[in-house]
């Protein structure tokens, strides 16, 4: 061994610190661990409140939907009711009910010696 001279192989930074990181990592898992519970809870309470707000914007148009339903049913309503009465003011006219009593019923208008007045 004539002017080398031989270096010793140190241990890497790592492998001293192995026995260190080693126990240090199992006490960063546990927190680790603890971080993912809590974003799989909060990912898990965003994802019902889209779930709910898809719940009520659907019920919101099945609402609308049904209104206008109504609505719809309600125009008729009124249409056929009109309808109703404009045929109750035609069989109450007072030429119709004429017009029957004379053809059908064979009634005449009374003349003043068959009215009587009574006091």
């Amino acid at each position: 061994m004539t002017g080398t001279v031989k270096r010793l192989a140190r241990p890497r930074r790592r492998d001293v610190e192995k026995g260190a990181a080693s126990s240090k990592n199992r006490r960063v898992r546990p927190q680790r661990k603890a971080m993912t519970g809590v974003w799989i809870a909060l990912m898990a309470l965003f994802f019902l409140q889209g779930l709910f707000y898809v719940w009520c914007r659907v019920q919101c148009i099945n609402a609308g939907y049904a209104i206008e339903q109504e609505k719809s049913r309600h125009e008729t309503l009124l249409k056929v009711r009109r309808t109703l009465n404009i045929e109750l003011a035609r069989l109450k006219s007072p030429e119709r009910i004429e017009t029957i009593a004379r053809t059908q019923l064979g009634l005449i208008m009374p003349d003043a010696k068959r009215t009587v007045t009574l006091p």
